[in-house]
């Protein structure tokens, strides 16, 4: 964690701890127990990672001959971006993933949300996300390739690299967590905009960096349809959004041969993912509401008949 980050946990902590004492408001001390245990759960998760980073084959190479079929656009995109001023933010943006989902546990709490649902959704996206990282270990081009961003290596044979990097590439627990803060935050004006800024810049931060394939985002959209289905106890469609990401795993392990030979037709079956995906969770709540409307409508009803046989 860079020390820049590491200052201004601090500072978060000061200042919540601060608040909390003074107001003696319950909301905040939640805040601050939370606060404290998602830092000591990024520390296990970053210990974990360190020992598979040793003891795991990575699959680098099957994530980029999916790439190549779709055009190798994380290359295009760290070229462009990696030598302007845009750069160093996003670098610092992507470090600072564990800050968004505190500040989106704060929106719900202080702001009347829902806190103990959004608590549960990140527990499952980092939990379930890096049990599946195990199914198809990689690293990411910037560890896979020296020379990334400035030449694509031709793809020869398929072979498992021992890389000395942590295996969190598939799928992108970055973007599924920027996916996640913006569907949370919908129902406010200002975090709306400042989680879908968010989400945009984390889609090119995850691939300028050289951390992600491009795959590798596609796949965290159906990823976070289940994780935002499992928040709200719809286990069913929680089950087969979690069975479609692991047949992409399944799909990216053993289909090389299949995906490179067919580009346009991966293309849009990845079109067809995030679409399907993103259409489902805007279904959830437009669902939600429908019901809540019909429920006043109902309510309304008998009052009036109550009013009227009075």
């Amino acid at each position: 964690m860079p020390v820049a980050l590491q200052i201004a946990l601090c500072v978060w902590f000061l200042l919540v701890g601060v608040a909390a004492i003074d107001r003696r408001d319950k909301r905040l001390f939640k805040l601050l127990i939370v606060n404290a245990i998602c830092v000591l759960g990024v520390g296990c998760v970053g210990i974990a990672l360190a020992v598979a980073a040793q003891h795991t084959a990575k699959y680098d190479l099957w994530l980029y001959s999916a790439d190549t079929a779709l055009g190798s656009p994380g290359f295009a995109i760290a070229r462009l971006l990696r030598p302007t001023l845009l750069f160093p933010p996003l670098v610092a943006l992507y470090e600072a993933m564990p800050v968004v989902l505190l500040l989106v546990y704060a929106a719900h709490l202080l702001m009347g949300g829902a806190p103990e649902r959004v608590l549960a959704a990140f527990a499952v996206n980092f939990g379930a996300g890096y049990c599946i990282y195990l199914l198809l270990p990689a690293c990411g081009p910037a560890y896979a390739f020296a020379d990334f961003p400035a030449s694509q290596p031709a793809l020869s044979a398929l072979r498992t690299l021992h890389l000395n990097a942590p295996p969190n590439c598939m799928p992108s627990l970055h973007t599924s967590t920027a996916i996640l803060a913006y569907w949370f935050c919908r129902r406010w004006r200002f975090p709306r905009t400042a989680a879908l800024i968010n989400l945009v810049l984390t889609v090119l931060e995850t691939l300028a960096t050289g951390e992600h394939y491009t795959v590798d985002l596609v796949v965290a959209v159906p990823f976070a349809v289940f994780v935002y289905a499992a928040s709200e106890r719809r286990y069913r469609a929680a089950a087969a959004w979690l069975a479609v990401v692991l047949i992409w795993c399944e799909a990216l392990r053993f289909g090389p041969a299949y995906i490179t030979g067919a580009p346009r037709t991966f293309a849009m079956l990845c079109l067809v993912a995030i679409v399907a995906a993103w259409l489902y969770a805007a279904h959830m709540d437009t669902g939600g509401k429908g019901r809540t409307v019909a429920g006043r409508l109902a309510g309304h009803a008998l009052a009036r008949r109550e009013r009227a046989t009075a």
